[in-house]
């Protein structure tokens, strides 16, 4: 990882860890779309079971949009508080792109077998989603920002007590 590319003060925070940038934010809310329809249906009473069956016919793929799902939810979460957690969470941020990349490639399985269940028919639905998860393999594949973003050294926050 090349350090000089990144001197700069707009990619760091207030405590001096790496930003995340607007790619990282967005392949995390791609995975984690499952969550969002689960939170979604949660808070509207009466139109909740309506709204999961209409993006989720099956309860598998609820839940295993919600296993896929966790990972990025869990990296959103320590995204902008790295310095607040102990040492342990360093460890699970420095994976944080391989988690991503295994996340989004058993996203395109999925993908891929429902393509297959529909006999490869085309649907402008699912060749969005499609086509976009291809682009956030790409991206995290070749990103140097991202990349950055997960070696970066962490600061903690100091505890005066």
């Amino acid at each position: 990882m090349n350090s000089l590319l990144y001197t700069s003060p707009d990619y760091y925070d207030k405590h001096g860890n790496a930003k995340p940038n607007l790619m990282f934010w967005l392949s995390c809310f791609f995975l984690a779309r499952a969550w969002i329809v689960f939170v979604v249906a949660g808070v509207s009473r009466e139109q909740g079971q309506t709204l999961l069956s209409i993006f989720y016919p099956s309860h598998e793929g609820l839940y295993l949009g919600l296993g896929l799902g966790t990972p990025a939810v869990a990296l959103m979460l320590m995204a902008g508080n790295l310095h607040r957690y102990p040492g342990f969470f360093s460890a699970v941020w420095r994976w944080g792109k391989a988690i991503l990349m295994v996340s989004l490639l058993c996203d395109l399985a999925l993908q891929a077998q429902h393509l297959m269940i529909q006999h490869w028919s085309f649907h402008w639905g699912s060749a969005g989603m499609l086509l976009m998860a291809i682009w956030l393999v790409l991206y995290l594949f070749r990103s140097r920002r991202t990349q950055f973003l997960f070696e970066a050294p962490i600061t903690r926050e100091e505890k005066n007590e």
